[in-house]
């Protein structure tokens, strides 16, 4: 057997056959320029090849916020593009290249990792404009096999829309960032990646069994008949858990899946959720060009509670604005849009949006596992108005003939200082809790967690979110109020010990990390008085 070390960058440990590939940039072709340039053709040329990347990219945006990003980082680099063609008199694919020279080149002396990475994404998305521009739609990943292991040389977001996902085992790139947004990706889909290989990817044949070890950062070739099984077998442990997860003192512990789509809903209770602590109802508006109707929303909500069976799943009213903007709202002008008009403020601002949506949740709750659940809340007010509006829907349907379930139970996020400060006014109306802990961390930190300068402030660890979540379950306890923790700390298996010492019993986390969860609870014992911050985990 032969080890060739790279950086490990999304856990897993796997086994397949090497599919090596190879990646036009895109920059490296010489353009013939006509002349004259018609600034007024290229510029209507280059207008329409954006607003096709535009399309490709919104079609993505289920599957990560990442896509989000790239739509926003479009929009930026389209202006400079066009400025470029009117001042330099330069065809479309010249000026694309020459701003994202200019744009990269700000970049180039950064000390923070996380930024200059964010260079790969600017190039990524001009790449995506020159090729549309000149009506390039190869697919180099066409004919991957099943359990694959990609080995090439970088990969980009816009590339991993090219790959059939079901038939890769994992990814080795000579290059790569553990904080690049193809990382960020690897990570949510579950697909081990080691990066950093450098020239020793060369040494990988193409079309030869090997073993990717996303924990450790190997990939082992020239393997034993005897090594297969035990990588095969590793794979299989990953990617499903059916049983309970139970603290070795005993504690049953549930843990549910956030989502934000069908296939999502699909994949976590296959990977053994116990239900969805949270459907991201954004991601649907976000897929269409206008207002989803009833009979849309309906549409898919009722899909999703049908493949949870008699598992619970949660379903969160919309939270737009901030990072998750829709396309067919006029951007408002927001000094800074994470403390503007979204969540809760945005629905009770728009009732009629807000009312279609509850009625087609309402509609879908007559399977009797769903629950509503209302983002961004501040004040009891809030939590009133929503739920008067809710019932003023049951009562709309109820004339109407049309049948739900009259129990419904309506919860609240608690993501705002707000939220925990009035945590025992809030658990004397609401039915149950979910604490996001990702806004929350930022609001209460006063640390935007989408600017990249603040990465390292924004630490879900410190002690006042500690004591804020442990607020919330001391409070959800003396009022009999359940109480789920979602967000990235959810599903951090360094942070599961302290969450169930402090009472935590029901976690939502990200689909991948059901198994590596579950797994991590067994481990715990909830009254050891030697609590550590990360209880060892080996898969």
């Amino acid at each position: 057997m032969k080890q060739i070390k790279g950086i490990p960058a999304s856990s897993g440990r796997v086994s397949g056959k090497t599919f090596r590939v190879s990646i036009s940039s895109g920059f490296g072709e010489t353009e013939h320029q006509p002349a004259p340039i018609s600034a007024a053709v290229e510029i209507k040329q280059f207008v329409d090849a954006s607003a096709l990347v535009k399309e490709k990219l919104h079609s993505h945006i289920h599957e990560s916020r990442i896509f989000v990003a790239y739509l926003e980082l479009l929009d930026e680099i389209s202006d400079h593009v066009i400025a470029t063609i009117e001042k330099n008199k330069v065809d479309a694919i010249g000026a694309i290249k020459e701003s994202c020279s200019e744009i990269c080149a700000l970049f180039t002396d950064i000390d923070d990792e996380y930024l200059r990475s964010r260079s790969d994404d600017i190039v990524d998305v001009c790449r995506q404009l020159i090729f549309t521009l000149r009506k390039n739609s190869e697919n180099p990943f066409f004919t991957i096999p099943a359990h694959s292991i990609l080995i090439v040389d970088n990969l980009s977001v816009t590339d991993t829309v090219l790959i059939d996902k079901s038939k890769l085992a994992g990814i080795a790139l000579r290059e790569g960032s553990k904080t690049s947004h193809v990382a960020i990706l690897a990570r949510d889909h579950a697909i081990p990646l080691v990066l950093g290989i450098g020239d020793a990817i060369d040494t990988i044949p193409d079309d030869e069994l090997a073993i990717i070890d996303g924990d450790k950062g190997v990939i082992m070739i020239e393997l034993s008949n005897t090594m297969l099984p035990d990588a095969v077998q590793t794979t299989i442990e990953k990617k499903e858990d059916s049983a309970p997860a139970i603290t070795q003192d005993g504690f049953e512990v549930k843990v549910y899946a956030n989502a934000g789509s069908l296939a999502d809903v699909k994949k976590a209770i296959s990977a053994g959720a116990d239900g969805v602590g949270l459907l991201r109802t954004e991601f649907i508006f976000m897929q269409a060009t206008t207002f989803p109707d009833e009979e849309q929303q309906y549409a898919l909500y009722v899909e999703c509670a049908k493949v949870c069976r008699e598992r619970t799943i949660t379903i969160r009213t919309l939270d737009t604005g901030a990072d998750k903007p829709l396309p067919y709202i006029p951007v408002l002008s927001e000094a800074n849009p994470a403390f503007g008009l979204r969540g809760i403020r945005f629905s009770l601002a728009h009732p009629n949006i807000f009312k279609v949506q509850m009625r087609a949740i309402l509609r879908a709750s007559i399977l009797g596992n769903v629950r509503i659940m209302y983002p961004m809340i501040t004040s009891l007010g809030e939590y009133i108005s929503a739920s008067a509006l809710l019932e003023t829907c049951k009562s709309e349907l109820k004339s109407e003939g049309v049948a739900f379930d009259p129990a419904l139970r309506a919860g609240m996020m608690i993501e705002t200082p707000a939220a925990v400060l009035l945590v025992d006014e809030f658990a004397q109306h609401a039915t149950f809790f979910s604490i996001g802990v990702n806004d929350l961390t930022q609001y209460i930190l006063a640390v935007d967690r989408n600017n990249p300068y603040a990465e390292n402030a924004c630490d879900y660890y410190h002690d006042a979110v500690v004591k804020s979540i442990s607020e919330v379950m001391v409070s959800s306890g003396k009022y009999g109020i359940d109480a789920t923790v979602c967000g990235e700390m959810a599903s951090d298996m360094c942070a599961t010990d302290m969450l169930l010492k402090r009472g935590v019993r029901k976690l939502s986390v990200s689909g991948s990390q059901i198994p590596f969860i579950k797994e991590q609870i067994r481990k715990i014992k909830v009254n050891s008085r030697n609590s550590k911050k990360c209880v060892e985990f080996l898969p």
